[in-house]
């Protein structure tokens, strides 16, 4: 059995305005794989973010200090080697001038390659986003066939652990989530989520009408994601109060470097 073909298909993303029911205290939520909004046909061109506006005080913005590795073509040269093919969408993000700072998140998400890919069964996971609070993230799932999706954890995949972190890891209940087919769909629900939110939540301005689109066809959110905080340390990067054991272990790690 392949990698992909024993793990759920879920959404695993910030409660989208709009949706019901509603679920507070909650960082992230699970959306269904069957209940989700149609990605446009042509999302894997990427137009629709080169036209989308520029946001280049966000974490995703730019290299953010904590980050382990940043992401860059260089970078992932490195991790995966000069040779390595990589789905055109991505290639396509890598290559474009400032898509980055066109994406945008509301729990302070940030690029980060991590130190190493992670091997299995039939392809490599490259880790792509870390949460700020360092307690959620999501990986490229680059198959040795050619094929790709994006899925997501809890579990700090591609991270060098030392013995004590890797017995606290073994004792803890975690799994990869499938949460998109590919990059470009990952990208373009990650933008439409963050978008609907900063203008509902933060400028609390009405949805523009393919938001609103958007809302209506999503199903409701449900809790199997164990990522919990309270509001006002949800968007708090480097506060160790708010971070699990293995956040705070990184937040010292970063900090000592």
């Amino acid at each position: 059995m392949s990698f992909l073909s024993g793990l759920r298909r879920e959404w695993v993303t910030i409660q989208v305005p709009g949706t019901l029911p509603e679920i507070p205290f909650r960082t992230y939520v699970s959306y269904s794989g069957d209940e989700l909004p149609d990605v446009p046909a042509d999302a894997a061109e990427l137009s629709w973010l080169e036209q989308a506006a520029r946001h280049q005080q966000d974490y995703l913005a730019s290299d953010f200090e904590y980050a382990t590795r940043d992401i860059s073509r260089g970078a992932v040269a490195d991790l995966l080697g000069d040779g390595a093919a990589l789905p055109a969408d991505f290639e396509r993000f890598l290559a474009g001038d400032g898509l980055r700072d066109r994406l945008r998140s509301a729990t302070d998400c940030y690029f980060d390659l991590g130190d190493a890919v992670v091997p299995v069964d039939g392809g490599r996971l490259l880790h792509l986003i870390s949460d700020s609070q360092v307690v959620y993230h999501w990986l490229l799932y680059l198959g040795d066939d050619g094929g790709s999706a994006v899925v997501s954890t809890g579990y700090p995949a591609g991270f060098e652990l030392d013995a004590e972190d890797v017995a606290y890891w073994q004792q803890e209940g975690w799994e990869f989530i499938l949460v998109a087919d590919s990059f470009a769909e990952f990208i373009w629900r990650w933008w439409m989520d963050n978008e609907i939110f900063f203008r509902a939540a933060v400028d609390k301005v009405a949805l523009l009408a393919d938001q609103q689109t958007y809302v209506e066809q999503y199903g409701g959110p449900f809790t199997s994601i164990a990522v919990e905080a309270p509001p006002e340390k949800a968007l708090s990067v480097g506060r160790r109060s708010a971070l699990p054991r293995w956040g705070r272990w990184l937040w010292s790690r970063r900090r000592r470097a």
